[in-house]
């Protein structure tokens, strides 16, 4: 079964991997585009603030609250992770 598995995958992501690379019909039937002025980028403004961050506050905040849900996560999950033992033990002693 495993390896009918690995043969599906494979043969669905074998052709898009050795397609990187490869222009498609669309592309190459438009004529080369004179390049234009690029602006320079910046973010959306969805997850990030589209304006620079004042001594790099802005990060250090995001980075803070993305500890601080890691964290919640993992508490939560060790705790979900040791009740599930307690119960799987008590389970097998009857």
């Amino acid at each position: 079964m495993r390896r009918l598995v690995l043969l599906v995958v494979l043969a669905f992501a074998a052709p898009a991997a050795f397609m990187v690379g490869v222009p498609s019909a669309a592309a190459a039937a438009q004529p080369a585009q004179q390049p234009e002025a690029q602006e320079p980028f910046r973010p959306s403004g969805f997850w990030t603030s589209p304006h620079p961050a004042k001594g790099g506050a802005y990060r250090y905040r995001m980075m803070g609250i993305g500890i601080g849900l890691l964290a919640i996560t993992g508490y939560v999950m060790w705790r979900l992770v040791k009740k599930a033992s307690a119960e799987r033990a008590r389970r097998i002693e009857k």
